[in-house]
């Protein structure tokens, strides 16, 4: 089964959370005539499944570029910050 979990911010700051399901896998590879697999390749392809699970479970009726044009960020669980060391690490002698 396929549930990718997404954060999204939005433009106002504002910040939802869906899975991504098997439909919206099947959705993206409809419209990108694609596998999922090449859904880290570009940024629409991301934003794009994003929108199709908010559309799925009602919480956009926006069309896809009017939905873009609200959007400031979107992470995958996959996502990480990279967190600076503490302190530097010796390089050698």
């Amino acid at each position: 089964m396929i549930r990718i979990p997404l954060d999204i911010t939005y433009a106002n700051d504002t910040k939802e959370q869906v899975t991504a399901i098997g439909k919206d896998a099947i959705a993206f590879e409809r419209q990108y005539d694609k596998p999922i697999s090449a859904l880290g390749t570009r940024l629409e392809y991301m934003w794009f499944i994003a929108w199709h699970a908010l559309k799925r479970t009602n919480k956009t009726e926006l069309p896809f570029d009017d939905w873009l044009d609200t959007v400031g960020e979107i992470k995958d669980e996959e996502a990480t910050d990279i967190v600076p060391l503490e302190r530097s690490q010796p390089t050698g002698s």
